[in-house]
């Protein structure tokens, strides 16, 4: 090979890299709108590892590990990013009409909002999911009590999902053999298997959520040896039996940028701007904080 020819090769492999390390043209990413801090003083407070964003984002409900259901005022500025967050009200969930939830039944890990806003809530330990009743918030169970039984303990249903075609998906917090997370589809009578979510990598499922734009947002926690969090969430296409592919990046964050990430929530704004709210479970140690990020999808 001459020079000349060596030398066409050397720039067409330049090229070549630097069209595979580019961005895709059509590639989302998430721009960081603000990180503010919630604090609370009751024993309670903290641990909070699902969400439940209002329409207008002036507020939103949270739940924690120990069954306690919080609505939260939201104070935003004049280009909608958080300026302060104030609890509203909070108050422990019933497990049934007169009688609160013991010890083992108590691991609320994932809240979603129907369409019609009917409120659905998932467990670990004892795993369930319930629909909740406002305003009093009484449950009614959407399966048999021992439905579940297989997935009793700590790592069952991580994840809980309104889907935009009605129903729900649950996701289990670890990935299988296969690489991939086992879901739950619910569509209003029995819970029957879905197709798993794929390519999870060393990552655990926190939560997810389906937004304005119909698609599928997962989000995922890994944790290192030293006990800090390095969150992801990618964003899946939706075909009605379960997301396609092993999705879009949309945030990788380095070990120690965020915290415990375990709720998420995608909503649209006054401006029409798709936004992503985070909350992460400060596992009630004083040495984490609870903290709410947001960013903006930009396409």
């Amino acid at each position: 090979m001459n020079r000349a020819m060596r030398a066409a090769r050397v720039l067409i492999c330049a090229a070549l890299a630097g069209m595979l390390a580019a961005p895709s043209c059509g590639a989302a990413e998430l721009v960081e709108r603000g990180v503010a801090v919630w604090e609370g003083s009751e024993a309670e407070f903290g641990g909070f590892s699902g969400l439940a964003v209002d329409a207008d984002g002036g507020g939103f409900l949270a739940i924690n590990d120990i069954g306690w259901i919080y609505h939260v005022v939201v104070r935003r500025d004049e280009d909608g990013r958080i300026a302060a967050i104030g609890t509203d009200w909070h108050r422990e969930l019933p497990d049934k009409p007169g009688s609160q939830i013991d010890s083992f039944e108590r691991d609320a890990e994932a809240l979603t909002r129907g369409a019609d806003g009917t409120l659905y809530l998932g467990y670990e330990s004892l795993t369930r999911v319930v629909s909740l009743r406002q305003p009093d918030l009484v449950p009614t169970y959407l399966h048999d009590w021992q439905r579940f039984r297989p997935l009793w303990g700590n790592e069952s249903i991580e994840a809980l999902a309104a889907r935009p075609e009605g129903g729900l998906i649950a996701v289990l917090e670890v990935a299988g053999e296969d690489g991939g997370y086992a879901t739950l589809m619910w569509n209003g009578g029995d819970w029957t298997d879905g197709a798993p979510i794929d390519g999870a990598g060393d990552y655990a499922a926190s939560d997810a959520t389906f937004g304005p734009d119909g698609r599928l947002y997962l989000l995922e926690r890994r944790v290192t040896f030293f006990g800090n969090f390095a969150t992801r969430i990618r964003r899946f296409d939706w075909n009605g039996n379960g997301a396609v592919g092993v999705g879009e990046v949309l945030l990788e964050t380095d070990p120690g940028t965020l915290d415990n990430m375990e709720g998420i929530c995608v909503w649209r704004d006054a401006a029409d701007r798709s936004i992503v709210t985070l909350i992460s479970d400060d596992n009630f140690r004083s040495l984490q904080t609870t903290i709410v990020a947001e960013y903006e999808v930009r396409e």
